[in-house]
């Protein structure tokens, strides 16, 4: 692994600035001639174009925000990038995860990233891991590498992963994005218990899944993505080198629409105990997929919503999904029409639900739902006496439309039930 360098070194260079041979002994040629540009700027010398060479980058994910990260790594010349992603490549990520094209759907991501990043780089070295990190590996795995890139796309796994960096003190850096905005901060701790700044001092407890909206329900700029994706590989280079102030303590913020940067510093909160264990029931959950901080509109809980409308206890995914095979229950979804183009459950297949009520088609401008939308009533009256499987994106939604539209259902012998997950479920 690299020796971490925080500060700037004092061999760096100038333009112009000439090199012994010597110094290069250890890269092979073709990468000295690759990155022979960096020997440009000041600061930037032989020994941090080695200290990239030696590192090993461990990036979780291969999706929005690790590809643009690890595009940018290999082009710097990070020697060992170790990855994991459990996932295929769809058709739908390829407007943001840059590293992957039309031929390569249907693919293993870690292979598709590998072959990519091999064409940057021809001398890198990429580990791939086609699971999920979790707390059975996820500490030993971090304490192999010099620096960790979350690229996740859920607040189970990004606490999961901050909790494991701070366990073995490994540099992490932090990143984030929804709609046309992204945050990014770094965060390390000692593996010693030192105290340092953690995710823990941003977001004491982790947010619900139900309070924070889907990529897929919210939507995402891929080139965001990509802004935040390179300014995530910026701070890891910035670490490994040395070169300029890594954004340890410091939060940025960055929206695309105005294309403007915020910035707010966090400090450690002296109140919290160092996370010393992971707990068994952490890790990632598909029910709580989301891509950026906890956003009061979107939790599903509303002034209007009809308090007798949850069930009392909800049956689960496979008996909704029995419902459905067996002509029992019909389906509605409640996502914008673009959104059915995207993806179907499973159990469902192609053809897509029965009903197709969009939420903003039944909201009033200030965003109240109708409960008197006459496309609700129509719904219902043409299934009369049958359940109905209700979904969304992620849950969060169709969780929604269940409480607002229980009672009036009932009118019409319908019982609602919320599919957990939505088309993940």
């Amino acid at each position: 692994m690299a020796e971490s360098a925080h500060t700037p070194s004092p061999d760096g260079a100038g333009t112009g600035q000439a090199f012994p041979a010597g110094d290069f002994v250890s890269l092979p040629y073709r990468e000295q001639r690759r990155t022979a540009r960096h020997l440009n700027l000041p600061g930037f010398g032989p020994a941090e174009q080695q200290r990239l060479h030696d590192a090993r980058v461990l990036v979780v994910g291969a999706g929005g925000l690790g590809c643009p990260a690890m595009q940018s790594l290999a082009s710097a010349g990070v020697g060992t990038i170790v990855l994991y992603d459990d996932d295929t490549v769809d058709v739908t990520n390829l407007h943001r995860q840059i590293l992957f094209s039309a031929e390569d759907v249907g693919r293993a991501k870690v292979d598709a990233a590998t072959d990519a990043l091999k064409r940057i780089q021809p001398d890198i070295r990429v580990e791939t891991h086609r699971h999920r990190l979790d707390t059975d590996n996820i500490v030993e795995a971090f304490r192999q590498v010099d620096l960790v890139i979350d690229g996740s796309d859920n607040f189970d796994t990004k606490f999961l992963v901050a909790d494991a960096a701070e366990i073995s003190g490994t540099p992490l850096v932090w990143t984030t994005v929804l709609r046309f905005a992204g945050q990014i901060s770094v965060f390390n701790s000692t593996a010693s218990g030192e105290r340092g700044i953690g995710l823990r001092d941003l977001f004491p407890e982790k947010p619900s899944g139900d309070s924070i909206p889907d990529c897929a329900s919210a939507g995402v700029l891929g080139a965001t993505t990509a802004v935040m994706g390179a300014l995530a590989a910026t701070e890891a280079i910035k670490w490994v080198t040395g070169v300029g102030q890594p954004l340890l303590g410091t939060v940025v913020s960055y929206d695309a629409l105005t294309a403007r940067t915020q910035s707010f510093r966090i400090a450690p909160d002296p109140s919290r105990q160092p996370v010393a264990a992971l707990s068994p029931s952490d890790g990632p959950a598909a029910s709580s997929a989301a891509c950026a901080i906890q956003s009061p509109e979107a939790s599903h809980t509303t002034p209007d919503q009809d308090p007798g409308s949850r069930p009392t206890q909800a049956p689960d995914n496979a008996a909704l999904h029995e419902l459905v095979r067996t002509g029992k229950a019909f389906t509605v979804d409640v996502r914008e029409y673009h959104e059915t183009l995207l993806a179907q459950p499973g159990f469902i297949g192609e053809q897509g639900a029965d009903e197709h009520l969009a939420m903003s088609a039944l909201a009033d401008p200030a965003g109240t739902l109708d409960v008197a939308s006459p496309a609700v009533a129509e719904a219902f009256a043409r299934h009369q006496g049958t359940d109905a499987v209700v979904y969304c994106a992620s849950g969060v939604r169709s969780q929604h439309f269940v409480e607002k539209y229980g009672q009036v259902a009932s009118e019409y012998g319908i019982t609602l039930h919320n599919l957990p997950g939505g088309v993940r479920g």
